[in-house]
């Protein structure tokens, strides 16, 4: 599966960036990251996730093998 993913990103490199000087042309309407939030409304900053010490070891595992 690798050797595919690889093959197929290969095939295709002219159609990813791989940097930010791969993109410098590019029309910003594109590629500019936007929140639409409603005019005047207040933000609430969420809770942070707290894992569990056993699952995060798992996680880091996880994350390891990719």
């Amino acid at each position: 599966m690798r050797n595919e993913l690889v093959a197929f990103l290969q095939e295709y490199i002219d159609v990813f960036a791989w940097s930010y000087v791969d993109i410098h042309n590019l029309d910003t309407e594109i590629i500019v990251h936007k929140l639409l939030l409603i005019e005047g409304c207040k933000l609430i900053k969420q809770k942070l996730w707290r894992i569990k010490p056993d699952i995060l070891i798992k996680l880091k595992e996880e994350v390891k093998k990719q």
